[in-house]
C-alpha cells in the first residue's frame, strides 16, 4: 500500500511540477521518496550490487568438461582418404584410427567454495557502498532542504522590510517636496534600501544554489522550485537531552555503513588469504580415453589423471601479500573506528551548543520587536525620532530576525549531523 502511495505521489509530482516548471510545496518525506526513486547514483549502486550477485552464480559453477577427437586423414597401406570408422582388413586389423578423450577439471582444497565466499563478500562490500552513498546523499538532501526553508524565511523578512521601506520613502518624498525634511535624510534611507536589496540578492543566489542541489539529488531536470513545508512546532519540540555520547558511539559502531565497509574489506582479505593458501594445492584433471588402433592393444580404453607437482611454485608470494593486506585492513578498521568515535563526540557537542543557544533565546523577544518596529516607523514618520535612530533600529531588527532563523537552521543541521554520524535516525526530523 505504501509503495502504491509513493508511486501515486511521484506521478502527481511529475504532473504538477514537470509540466508547469513552477514552484512545488513539498515536505521532507515526500522529497525523500522522490530521491529514493530517481537518484541516478543510487540506481548505479543497485546495478553494481546485482552485478556482484551474478559473480556469486559464476563462482559456484563447475568448469566445463573438454572433449577431444582424433581421426586418421589418410591410410598409406590402403591408399584411402579419411578411412571410415569400423573398416578392417582381411586379417581383421583396423584400417583406420580414431581416438577420443573426455576430461574434467576438479578443483581441490575447496577452491570453488572459497571462491564463492569471496564473491559473496564482494557483494556485501557493494551493498555497504550503496548504504554509505545513501547515507551521504540523504544527509546532503536534508541539510539543503532545511537551508532552503530558513533562507526563504530570511528572504521573506527582507521582502517585508523592503516593502515597508518603500512606503516610508514614498511618504518621505512627499515631505521632501514640501521642504519639511532635508534631502540627506532620504538619501540615507535610499542607501539602506540599496544595502537591503544587495543582501537580498545574495540570499536569492544561495537559494538558487540549494534549489539546484535538491534538483540534482532528486533527479529533477526541469526547473522546479521547491518550497519546503516544515512544522516549526515539531522542530522546536525536538529533544536531544535523552541522548548520551556512549549510546551514540555504540549506535554508530553498529550502524555506520562506512565502518561496515571496512569490516567487510577486512573479511574479504581474510577470505582471500584462505583462498591463496588453497591455490598452492594443484588441481586434478581426470578423464576417459579411447584409442582404436594407435596403441599396443586395439580398442584401448583408459582412465587419465593429471596433477601438477608443487615443487617450485607454492603461491608463496601471493600468500605473503594477502597476509600484509590483512594487517593493512586491520589498521584501517581501527582508524575508522577512531574516526567514528571522534565524529560522534564532535557532533554531539555541536548539537548541545546549538540547542542550548536556541532554547536560551527568548521567543517572545521577536514578537515584541515586531510591535516595537511598527511604533518606531510611525515615530520616524512623525519626526519624533531622528534618522540615525530609525536606521539603527531598522538594522537591529533585521539582524535579530535573521539571526533567529539562522539559530534554528544551525540547530536542525546539528541534530541531523548526529543522525548522519550515528548512521541511524536517532532523532526523527519532520
Amino acid at each position: 500500500m505504501k509503495r502504491i502511495q509513493k508511486i501515486a505521489f511521484l506521478w502527481l509530482f511529475c504532473a504538477q511540477a514537470f509540466a508547469t516548471g513552477d514552484s512545488l510545496k513539498i515536505n521532507l518525506r515526500e522529497l525523500e521518496d522522490i530521491f529514493l526513486q530517481k537518484n541516478a547514483l543510487l540506481m548505479a549502486h543497485k546495478f553494481d550490487i546485482e552485478a556482484n550477485r551474478a559473480t556469486i552464480i559464476q563462482a559456484r559453477l563447475w568448469e566445463n568438461p573438454t572433449l577431444s577427437f582424433e581421426q586418421m586423414l589418410y591410410n598409406n597401406s590402403t591408399r584411402s582418404l579419411l578411412p571410415v570408422l569400423g573398416l578392417n582388413d582381411a586379417k581383421g586389423s583396423p584400417t583406420t584410427q580414431q581416438a577420443v578423450q573426455l576430461q574434467q577439471l576438479f578443483y581441490l582444497a575447496g577452491k570453488r567454495t572459497k571462491r564463492t565466499a569471496l564473491a559473496e563478500t564482494s557483494t556485501q562490500i557493494a551493498e555497504d557502498n550503496y548504504y554509505n552513498a545513501l547515507r551521504g546523499l540523504k544527509y546532503e538532501l536534508r541539510n539543503n532542504f532545511y537551508d532552503l526553508y530558513f533562507l526563504q524565511g530570511i528572504v521573506k523578512i527582507y521582502d517585508e522590510e523592503l516593502a515597508s521601506l518603500a512606503k516610508t520613502l514614498t511618504g518621505m518624498n512627499t515631505l521632501l517636496q514640501k521642504g519639511i525634511i532635508p534631502i540627506k535624510d532620504i538619501t540615507r534611507v535610499r542607501a539602506l534600501q540599496f544595502s537591503l536589496e544587495t543582501e537580498r540578492k545574495d540570499l536569492k543566489l544561495q537559494i538558487m544554489e540549494r534549489q539546484v542541489i535538491l534538483r540534482t539529488i532528486t533527479g529533477t531536470r526541469k526547473e522546479v522550485f521547491f518550497i519546503p513545508q516544515v512544522d516549526k512546532n515539531v522542530i522546536d519540540a525536538l529533544n536531544i537531552q535523552t541522548l548520551t555520547i556512549d549510546n551514540l558511539i555504540t549506535t554508530a559502531l553498529e550502524n555506520r555503513p562506512d565502518l561496515r565497509l571496512q569490516q567487510s574489506s577486512l573479511k574479504y582479505e581474510q577470505q582471500n588469504l584462505v583462498y591463496q593458501k588453497a591455490l598452492k594445492v594443484p588441481d586434478l584433471q581426470a578423464g576417459l580415453s579411447y584409442d582404436r588402433a594407435g596403441s599396443s592393444v586395439p580398442n584401448y580404453f583408459a582412465a587419465t589423471f593429471q596433477i601438477g607437482l608443487p615443487i617450485f611454485n607454492k603461491n608463496q608470494g601471493n600468500i605473503k601479500a594477502a597476509e600484509y593486506r590483512i594487517q593493512s585492513a586491520q589498521k584501517q578498521l581501527v582508524s575508522q573506528e577512531d574516526r567514528v568515535i571522534g565524529d560522534i563526540q564532535l557532533a554531539y557537542r555541536k548539537a548541545v551548543e546549538a540547542d542550548q543557544l536556541y532554547k536560551g533565546y527568548d521567543k517572545a523577544f521577536m514578537i515584541d520587536f515586531d510591535k516595537l518596529f511598527d511604533n518606531v516607523k510611525a515615530s520616524f514618520e512623525k519626526q519624533i525620532i531622528s534618522m540615525l535612530e530609525f536606521i539603527d533600529f531598522y538594522e537591529s531588527y533585521k539582524s535579530s530576525a535573521v539571526q533567529m532563523n539562522r539559530l534554528q537552521n544551525d540547530r536542525i543541521n546539528a541534530i541531523e549531523e548526529i543522525n548522519f554520524m550515528a548512521g541511524k535516525e536517532v532523532i526523527s526530523l519532520p
